[in-house]
Formats: C-alpha cells, structure tokens, sequence
C-alpha cells in the first residue's frame, strides 16, 4: 500500500511492482496448498468488506487510467512529439506532463490490484486443523 499511496506523491517504475506481486502471488500459493477445502463462500467480516471495497476501488482506478490514457498501453517519442500508442499504433499526441505521468498511472493501478489481491488472500488463509489445535494447547 505504500507504493500505491507514492505514485500520487512521485513518480514510481513499474519495476517496483514485480517484487510486491510476486510475494502476494507467493502467499495465494501456499495459503491453496496449506487450505484442506477450498471455501467458496462470499464472507461479510470487516477483513472481506476491506477486500470488496479494494476491489471497487481496483476497478475505478483502472477506469480512470483508461479514460485518462484513452485506452493506450504505452507512450513515445514519434518525431520530436510525444504520443500515446497502441501497440504501434499512435493513438494522439500528448503533453511531457502525461508522458511522464503514464509510468506512474501504471503502477497505481497495478498496486490498487495487488492491494486487494493481499487483503483476500489475508482473509482467505487459514491455518491448518493441525497447527491450530497445537497453537491452543
């Protein structure tokens, strides 16, 4: 979370996302493996209702961008101008503002996703019976 809360204060790499998402996808992993049923249920604790608002939050976030960055997935210099693209194809042409902010808006919502993608695997791990019966005695 305290990457999220960076990008609106600088601008954050991409890059700095790969560790945060890989750990998150780490936990997902063993909390599966470690899990005897998988639980289907929706649950409506405080832990859940974090999650469905992070999620909510998750999804305008990614609107935002894609109304902000009209629907481009990256930004370049095409003949002294910058421009957002589409793949290779040149969507408009755009301010140094936005191109510098592009990297930033990327890594927000990345980081929103990755926020709630953390509070439901927190929510949804759970240790074994084992481990938890030797806990209590």
């Amino acid at each position: 979370m305290v990457l999220h809360v960076a990008t609106f204060l600088t601008i954050i790499s991409l890059v700095w996302i790969v560790p945060p998402f890989l750990l998150v996808a780490g936990a997902v992993l063993c909390s599966k493996a470690v899990e005897t049923r998988p639980s289907l249920a929706l649950r409506g604790d405080k832990v859940a209702l974090l999650g469905w608002a992070l999620l909510i939050y998750a999804v305008l976030t990614f609107i935002y961008f894609y109304k902000t960055t009209g629907g481009a997935s990256s930004v370049g210099i095409v003949d002294g101008q910058y421009v957002s693209k589409y793949k290779d194809h040149v969507i408009r042409v755009i301010t140094e503002g936005e191109y510098r902010m592009f990297p930033d808006l990327w890594t927000r919502v990345t980081s929103a996703w990755i926020g709630m993608m953390a509070v439901f695997c927190a929510r949804s791990f759970s240790l074994p019976q084992v481990f938890r019966s030797e806990l209590k005695g």
